[in-house]
């Protein structure tokens, strides 16, 4: 298995779409999104590089893609805030990393980094 094979391992198969009152609906990350595209095979997608960084209050990963169908290039930005809340009873301090609450969004860029739009979340 190639190293872009593996990068599959590092998308999530869905993302969650927030539908305000009335709860949520997942959306398959195995598409393309660029405009003018109605790709939903995976065959047709290649994810080929892998770019991550990370400081003290989130975590950003973007996973390249070509979509073989359209013949352009997209990135899917897995972006995790690692403090959205804390448990009620403690001190901010004294609260470890495992305690707390995180989340995460995804966002489709196009090839120049600009932003295609909130997918959902992770």
């Amino acid at each position: 298995m190639s190293d872009n094979e593996n990068l599959w391992y590092e998308i999530p198969s869905t993302a969650w779409i927030s539908l305000a009152r009335r709860g949520m609906e997942s959306i398959s990350l195995a598409q393309c999104f660029l405009k003018n595209c109605d790709n939903e095979d995976i065959d047709l997608l290649e994810p080929f590089k892998k770019e991550e960084s990370d400081d003290n209050k989130k975590h950003i990963k973007k996973i390249h893609i070509k979509c073989k169908k359209c013949g352009g290039i997209f990135q899917l930005k897995f972006e995790t805030i690692k403090r959205v809340a804390k448990p009620k009873n403690m001190n901010k301090d004294e609260v470890e990393d495992d305690q707390v609450l995180s989340i995460g969004l995804v966002y489709a860029l196009d090839e120049e980094n600009n932003n295609l739009g909130h997918i959902g979340y992770f």
